[in-house]
């Protein structure tokens, strides 16, 4: 059960201004946070913290590790802090532009999970994330290798000890990362047989020969994990809680199916037999095939679901709060024959979510979690989530159609162990949703409200229906809270590449915003 009213904001650390392309664990970070706090905000929402794939158009869905971090994040500022990296490092990078970069994927080979036909290759736009990248990581490297030579005794013991702790996934992390550019060929499956196979000796001989290329990744993740173990731990000294993402599948070129091959439906050749996606519905006639490999969940079960354990302990120690996206996988999903070419032929799968459901109570007192529980079937799942005790979502833009009486999604039908949202990273901001409207849904919408909405207030007049709200915790995209329109929209789900880029620019969270936050979170009992 959520424990008590309150509220947030929704912002991807990489919508973060910066200085170096990309937002990232930096000093806007910490800005963001004392903006949380002059707002009265209690939680901050972010977007999966998994590394992004360029074939999977940089979406922090589609990762090629369920466990590492994206070392996009890491701040080159805290990285200078630390020694690691020198001011004139800094300056020489800060000197060179960044030129957007055009990319070109494979969606069959990624497991794309932005198209809905895998027909060959797929041109994704100008990306700034890919470009920053490219900028970015021979610093990055720089700073690992500075490291490896310069830590003093404590450091090095700091760093052994995280290796520990992580080699559960770290180790075949590092090796698949290494491998990766060590053969020029990202996608495992063309690697020679015997390493596609995990022979060994292999393995082992391949561990030993990249010895240095491993330890730079391992640096990395360190890195990583240390600046966001300080930005959690200042957000938290501020009373401000962060709430994290998992996505519910990973994508096939990922280290975890490399490492894991038999917890997925996979052939003798280590192909899919199946993949993920959802049927055709009103807004889309072919469905969507994301392309993901199935879970092969009678074998999850056989093991007592322990990686899936691992994972969900890995993520809750870097949150308050985990969204579990698609939860609706858990007890059924749409499984389409990996050589369909869109989503319209497969079938609804049942998943074993009761044994599912038991072995996390097993592992863990409390469950802090979100259901990210949307769409045609969400019904189906509603036992399981009041049986649980678990929230789920409800999004207020969705309330306002024929069903409005009867919806869910209406204000007026919400329930208290909730977490409410004016609109979520997959939809259109709110002033974008209503210009979009149809007249019929701009005209219910004043009826509810009881006077005229425009384009002039209707952004004011969903978050003060947010925050009303009798959910227990409301979030607010911080697109909303500052007024943008559709052009800000974080993902707009079948565009790949050109999704994922918004930024936030510098100075737009002013004062005068945090005080209207504040009265607003004050005035609905959520400060």
């Amino acid at each position: 059960m959520l424990p008590q009213r309150s509220s947030g904001l929704l912002l991807h650390i990489t919508s973060l201004p910066s200085a170096h392309g990309v937002g990232d664990m930096g000093p806007e970070a910490y800005r963001f946070a004392d903006f949380l706090a002059l707002a009265g905000q209690t939680y901050w929402q972010i977007l999966p913290l998994t590394p992004v794939d360029p074939g999977s158009g940089f979406s922090p869905y589609s990762s090629p590790s369920a466990f590492a971090g994206n070392t996009l994040m890491i701040s080159l500022e805290k990285l200078a802090d630390d020694k690691w990296l020198t001011a004139d490092n800094l300056a020489v990078f800060n000197e060179q532009p960044i030129q957007d970069v055009t990319i070109t994927a494979a969606p069959a080979v990624s497991g794309d999970a932005a198209t809905t036909v895998a027909d060959g290759p797929l041109t994704l736009a100008p990306s700034r994330l890919h470009a920053a990248w490219i900028k970015k990581r021979p610093l990055l490297q720089l700073a690992a290798e500075t490291f490896l030579r310069d830590a003093t005794p404590a450091q090095r013991s700091d760093y052994d000890r995280f290796c520990s702790l992580q080699a559960g996934w770290l180790t075949d992390y590092a090796l698949f990362c290494a491998l990766q550019e060590e053969t020029g060929e990202p996608f495992w499956l063309r690697w020679p047989d015997e390493l596609v196979r995990r022979d060994p000796d292999a393995l082992a001989r391949q561990t030993e020969q990249l010895h240095d290329r491993i330890e730079i990744v391992k640096v990395l993740q360190y890195f990583f994990l240390k600046q966001w173990s300080e930005l959690i731990a200042y957000c938290y000294a501020r009373k401000i809680h962060l709430i994290g993402d998992i996505p519910i599948y990973v994508q096939l070129n990922s280290a975890d199916v490399w490492a894991n091959p038999t917890l997925f439906k996979l052939d003798e050749n280590f192909q899919p037999l199946f993949v993920a996606g959802a049927p055709p519905d009103y807004f889309s006639e072919y469905g969507q095939r994301w392309g993901n490999p199935i879970y092969d969940w009678a074998e999850h079960e056989r093991t007592g679901f322990d990686w899936w354990m691992h994972r969900m302990r890995h993520q809750m120690s870097l949150y308050s709060l985990t969204r579990l996206d698609h939860f609706l996988g858990f007890a059924e999903y749409w499984e389409i024959p990996a050589s369909e070419p869109t989503a319209k032929v497969g079938e609804w799968v049942k998943a074993p979510i009761e044994s599912f459901m038991q072995a996390m109570y097993r592992q863990f007192v409390q469950l802090p979690i979100i259901a990210e529980d949307l769409g045609a079937k969400a019904a189906n799942i509603q036992p399981y989530l009041r049986h649980y005790a678990i929230p789920g979502m409800r999004v207020v833009q969705f309330g306002f159609g024929e069903d409005m009486p009867t919806s869910t999604y209406a204000v007026h039908n919400h329930a208290e162990n909730f977490v409410v949202y004016s609109g979520t990273h997959d939809n259109n901001t709110t002033l974008g949703w209503f210009r979009e409207s149809d007249d019929v849904h701009r005209e219910r919408l004043s009826d509810y409200l009881g006077f005229p909405v425009t384009e002039a207030n209707v952004v004011d007049q969903i978050c003060r229906l947010t925050m009303q709200s009798v959910a227990r915790l409301a979030i607010m995209p911080i697109q909303d809270v500052l007024n943008l329109d559709e052009s800000h929209r974080m993902n707009t789900p079948g565009l790949g590449g050109r999704s994922w880029q918004w930024r936030l620019e510098p100075g737009q969270l002013t004062e005068a915003v945090a005080e209207r936050l504040l009265k607003l979170a004050k005035m609905t009992g959520r400060a």
